[in-house]
């Protein structure tokens, strides 16, 4: 069953979740609900973005 609205708790475990594996349909559209109507999750989501493409240059830079 779909669940309506998800808490925060539940959006940033989910969006932890989403650097390791793929979301379903369902958990992908509870988080991107939860984000439309949450600024602070979607600060969240957007620092653990950063931190994954700054670690990936990271990454290049030290590797050449």
């Amino acid at each position: 069953m779909i669940q309506p609205l998800i808490n925060c708790r539940e959006a940033t475990q989910l969006t932890l979740q989403a650097e390791d594996r793929a979301l379903p349909l369902t958990e992908r559209l509870a988080v991107r609900l939860h984000h439309r109507v949450c600024g602070n999750c979607r600060r969240f989501a957007r620092q653990v973005r950063l931190m994954r493409e700054a670690s990936a240059r990271w990454r290049q830079y030290s590797g050449e």
